[in-house]
């Protein structure tokens, strides 16, 4: 009687094995996943340290470190309007070791701004969660006459060619600006700067008039009344602004731009490791102090599962991408 189980075990390994000779590449990819993580993980950020992307991406991944019990490193490889860190993630391996922060536009628009990327959004990436949301603000030098959205595109059609505004090639604050123009048909230009920071500069100085800016990086600047904010093009008031209309507030119903940043791992990574990555991060930035210390700045925290972050990425493509076509945006 005792020879029954150890036939029965030897016949299930014998199974395992052949199942395993047959199909090599779902046993690695289970074995993967149950091994995930066995070494140190990276988050690339496809640009310079210091804004708001390197931000994210330092917190989180300071975060992911004590979950996984792994090192987490931050790696900044800018250039090329992100392309540089995309790129670089699209040859590493599919193995969920290297994570990239990507921010919104450069999920969705980049194919339009580019007529030749080294990568493909759709085949090289696979989307694992939306990570922060913030919304966007139209701001003005205190210095112009206006004090309203509709205000300054009246000022900018009795002043042709004097109203100005700070953009980076492709970004939502550009975007944005483009898309109130198309529909108001209010006389602005947009002047290309490597960055907000120093469109923001030029701004306070009265070198442009106005900005679309997301509001984690605008607070500071309206709180020391350093810049007039006209509206914020959210659904709801900002909590953090209370005082401040909504574009519809203000005459625009459904003009609505919100900058956000999301994590993506190279396309065939396992879908366990992907699974589990996505429920890290939910945790991570749900979790009450880091949720705390978005809110305070001006930033919602998502978190959300592969499939709605796909989802959300495909209608911002379909939504922004018309807007870069329509205005004939191009790269530099």
């Amino acid at each position: 009687m005792s020879s029954i189980p150890s036939r029965r075990h030897a016949a299930k390994r014998a199974l395992l094995l052949a199942l395993a000779a047959a199909f090599p590449f779902i046993a690695t990819t289970a074995a993967a996943a149950d091994e995930f993580p066995s070494k140190p993980l990276r988050v690339v950020v496809p640009y310079p340290a210091g804004g708001i992307a390197d931000k994210i991406a330092r917190e989180v991944a300071e975060q992911l470190q004590l979950r996984l019990k792994q090192p987490v490193v931050v790696e900044n490889r800018s250039g090329a309007a992100g392309n540089i860190g995309f790129d670089y993630v699209a040859r590493q391996p599919a193995d969920g070791y290297t994570l990239l922060l990507a921010p919104a536009s450069n999920l969705t628009v980049q194919p339009a701004l580019f007529k030749q990327l080294s990568y493909d959004l759709a085949r090289d990436f696979a989307p694992v969660s939306l990570l922060v949301q913030t919304p966007q603000v139209l701001l003005v030098n205190p210095a112009l006459p206006v004090d309203s959205v509709k205000d300054l595109i009246a000022y900018s059609k009795s002043h042709p060619g004097k109203v100005n505004y700070g953009v980076s090639i492709g970004a939502y604050s550009h975007l944005a600006g483009e898309l109130l123009r198309s529909q108001t048909g209010a006389d602005f230009t947009a002047i290309p700067y490597q960055g907000s920071a120093p469109a923001i500069t030029d701004l306070l100085a009265g070198q442009t008039q106005f900005i679309f800016n997301e509001v984690i990086t605008a607070i500071p600047h309206i709180q020391g009344g350093k810049l007039k904010p006209l509206a914020v093009a959210y659904k709801t008031r900002a909590p953090w602004l209370p005082n401040v209309p909504t574009t519809a507030e203000a005459g625009f119903p459904g003009f609505e731009v919100t900058s956000w940043y999301g994590v993506v791992v190279r396309s065939g990574t396992p879908r366990p490791v992907v699974d589990r990555l996505s429920r890290e991060l939910h945790d991570i930035v749900q979790a009450p102090a880091f949720k705390k210390r978005y809110d305070d700045i001006g930033a919602f925290t998502v978190g959300n599962s592969p499939e709605e972050f796909g989802r959300f990425i495909q209608s911002e493509t379909v939504k922004w991408t018309a807007v870069v076509k329509q205005a004939g945006i191009e790269a530099n």
